[in-house]
């Protein structure tokens, strides 16, 4: 595994999301119930931006077609997408959060 600094903790607040770019694709960061979450920042019906979209607890409903998505695990709620969401490992070291972008 190859955990890197990713997001300071104190920049992620409960039930928010924080987008963070990186070389190769945008990851989004949330904290539910004191947990924090990584996935990459791509519907898997159609590659809107799903951090554009509402989230509500555990889940997030993408804004163009309202497929839904458990944060948690990536697992898909409802249609029209049928593939997970990409979901990253991720660690708190001190301050700061680490993600594992290559565990995919």
């Amino acid at each position: 595994m190859a955990f890197k600094k990713l997001i300071s903790i104190s920049e992620v607040g409960e039930g928010k999301m924080a987008v963070v770019k990186t070389r190769h694709f945008n990851v989004v960061v949330t904290k539910v119930d004191g947990e924090f979450f990584a996935f990459e920042d791509s519907c898997t019906h159609d590659g809107e931006e799903i951090s554009c979209g509402k989230l509500e607890g555990c889940i997030i409903t993408c804004p163009r077609h309202f497929a839904k998505f458990d944060v948690r695990t990536g697992k898909v709620l409802a249609l029209p997408a049928t593939e997970p969401l990409v979901i990253f490992p991720v660690r708190v070291v001190g301050e700061d959060l680490e993600v594992d972008l290559e565990a995919v």
